[in-house]
């Protein structure tokens, strides 16, 4: 599994995961780089802190295109971050099954989301407690979580 991130934590399972933290200057290489050897691997897993540094409401590298739409096909999964969901490519969010959805209340963010996500779903999340969340999967009904431990 591999993780792209400038998140500052430790693999669980450093003997079958790496956590990339490229520079600011290179996290473009490293992305694609990263996303080329996932495809030749396959059977992995890859999370992508905050997408949309990586690309835009209307284009993605060829790279990740491929992993988004034919991914699956070589057992490839994906989970990806974003702050703005308006500004992320249709096609991440089209093949999204499931959803970790914060606190989203940006007209543009809601109206757009609402097209994948039922609106009742994304309005119930304008109201949520400091650091709760809704789980909604493709077709289920949506939970409510709060985190598991608290956050100052």
């Amino acid at each position: 599994m591999g993780i792209l991130s400038n998140a500052n934590f430790e693999p669980l399972r450093p003997k079958t995961q790496v956590i990339i933290k490229p520079h600011f200057a290179n996290k473009e290489n490293y992305f694609i780089a990263t996303c080329k050897d996932v495809w030749r691997k396959g059977n992995q897993i890859l999370a992508i802190e905050e997408i949309g540094q990586f690309c835009t409401k209307h284009y993605k590298p060829p790279e990740l295109d491929s992993l988004i739409n034919l991914g699956g096909n070589r057992n490839i999964a994906l989970w990806f971050t974003t702050r703005r969901v308006a500004e992320v490519h249709n096609d991440i969010i089209a093949n999204c099954q499931h959803h970790f959805i914060f606190r989203t209340y940006l007209p543009a963010d809601v109206e757009w989301y609402a097209s994948v996500v039922p609106k009742s779903v994304i309005e119930l999340s304008k109201n949520l407690p400091k650091f709760h969340f809704i789980y909604y999967q493709i077709g289920h009904e949506p939970k409510i979580y709060q985190p598991v431990k608290k956050v100052i």
